[in-house]
């Protein structure tokens, strides 16, 4: 029984926690591209562009 406590034990610190997004991402910018675009250059920073269609 000790040894399955410390298995337990060990394994329950092996548990990768959540991370929390860096304070630096870049915030999300709906139907303004003109804007993402004016962030993502001043910040130095790559813009992802979701497009979809329904389709």
């Amino acid at each position: 029984m000790l040894k399955e406590l410390a298995l337990i034990s060990a394994l329950a610190g092996a548990v990768p926690q959540p991370v929390a997004p860096p304070k630096s991402a870049l915030p999300f910018i709906d139907d303004d591209y003109a804007k993402a675009l004016a962030e993502a250059r001043t910040r130095q920073v790559p813009i992802f562009v979701e497009a979809w269609a329904p389709w």
